[in-house]
């Protein structure tokens, strides 16, 4: 396998630590591509092309990921909006370019593996606390609650709410995944608890109702790996029922999130038809007619950039109106997405690229019985899907830098285990610490 000198494999890892610091903030006066721009040049200045290649040629899941990027390429030729398909091919290079450096160099040291994650799980951390001060700070000059809650309270970053959310979930499944398995990600229990604690109050107040569930349901699947760490079945059980109606009880106590759980019970009732003077979710509208363009182009679907506004031009015979808080609106006066990766890549680029999709999201949930790092990747797969299927996360730079780096990392990069024949002596020793 391909070995970076180990003064480029320095640069390297530093670039990569930029990159994972930066990503929760995206901030423009200090770009988080810069990462990708360093990672590339350390991976050209590091050469040893042909053993690049040879190791590249046999890796399934950065194949997954250009593959990926190919579809989206040549749906780009047959697209009816070819601005809008530059676009969508530029902001989906990182599908390209992660998994051509993570895929063919040497599997990071477990050292420097566990350092990115904690670079991510701190700069995140550093966010939600610096979000919460900022908002307080506002409040105190305005007095207006609306500074703690989803876009407001994250003025300092551009990542939207959406976004962050399934940002916060990811770093909170990983800090308290390291706690239940005895190998903490941050040196001092208190420290790792007040994080934790800071992302359940993010997660309440970002606003994202997605996230609510999926919150537990993360915490539902740690359950589980404590009693397999633990064996404390009676424990566990109890620590997550008390947890689900502490988190729960917070959710109905604090206004914000109170009204969202009440928007959720109101669009329920109106399902089918308006009640009360209250209309559904406009997903609903959204996914009927987002299938409509799917039945219409399902083997090659609309081409790459079209398929938004091929489904703007169903909603214009939808006739339901909305209210945003200030005044009423039908769905034809504003420009939609799908609110679904699924129905978006399907729309998009038909059938193919949609079971593509599916095999890159669901196929390494079974094949990871020799995989050092499978509970993360199971976590970070898991809550992908479920945040995908409320949101077109893959259409903004914020979804794509997130999913494109950690499923390199966590996939397509290399891993010890992973070659287990091939490795014999002190490497064997080394791998079993990963283990």
């Amino acid at each position: 396998m391909p070995q970076l000198s180990k003064y480029w494999s320095f640069l390297f890892f530093a670039s990569l630590g930029y990159y994972a610091l930066l990503l929760p903030w995206q901030v423009q006066w200090l770009p988080v591509t810069l990462g990708i721009m360093l990672s590339g040049l350390f991976w050209l200045l590091s050469a040893d092309f042909r053993s690049k290649l040879r190791n590249l040629s046999g890796n399934k899941y950065a194949a997954f990921l250009f593959a990926s990027f190919l579809i989206v390429v040549l749906g780009s030729m047959h697209s009816a909006e070819q601005e809008e398909a530059s676009k969508e091919v530029f902001s989906k290079l990182p599908f390209l370019v992660w998994p051509l450096m993570l895929g063919t160099v040497k599997a990071l040291e477990k050292k420097r593996m566990e350092q990115i994650l904690r670079f991510f799980v701190l700069s995140t951390a550093a966010l939600v606390f610096l979000s919460f001060t900022y908002a307080l700070y506002r409040y105190q000059q305005y007095e207006d609650p609306v500074v703690f809650y989803f876009a407001d309270l994250l003025s300092l970053t551009k990542v939207p709410p959406h976004y962050l959310g399934m940002y916060v979930t990811f770093a909170y499944a990983l800090l308290m995944y390291r706690l239940i398995r005895g190998t903490p990600l941050l040196p001092k229990i208190w420290l790792n608890a007040l994080i934790l604690s800071l992302f359940i109050l993010a997660i309440i107040f970002i606003w994202v109702r997605m996230q609510y569930l999926l919150f537990i349901l993360v915490n539902a699947f740690l359950v589980g790996q404590y009693i397999k760490a633990k064996k404390g079945k009676k424990v566990a059980f109890a620590a997550f029922a008390l947890f689900t109606v502490f988190f729960s009880l917070l959710l109905f106590l604090i206004p914000g999130s109170r009204s969202r759980l009440l928007d959720t019970y109101n669009e329920l009732r109106s399902f089918e038809q308006m009640v009360e003077n209250k209309q559904t979710n406009p997903r609903k509208f959204l996914w009927h007619e987002g299938l409509e363009v799917i039945s219409e182009n399902f083997w090659m679907g609309v081409g790459t950039g079209s398929e938004n506004t091929a489904l703007n031009e169903k909603l214009e015979k939808v006739d339901a109106i909305f209210w945003d808080g200030q005044h009423t609106y039908q769905l034809y006066e504003m420009r939609f997405n799908y609110h679904n990766s699924f129905l978006q890549v399907f729309a998009a680029n038909g059938v193919f690229a949609f079971a593509l999709f599916m095999i890159l999201l669901f196929y390494p949930l079974f094949d990871l019985k020799r995989h050092p790092y499978r509970t993360e990747v199971r976590l970070f797969l898991g809550i992908c899907i479920l945040s995908f299927l409320t949101e077109s996360m893959l259409e903004r730079q914020a979804g794509v830098l997130f999913f494109s780096f950690f499923y390199a990392l966590l996939l397509a990069m290399p891993h010890t285990k992973n070659n287990e024949k091939k490795v014999s002596g002190p490497a064997l020793e080394a791998e079993s610490e990963n283990a």
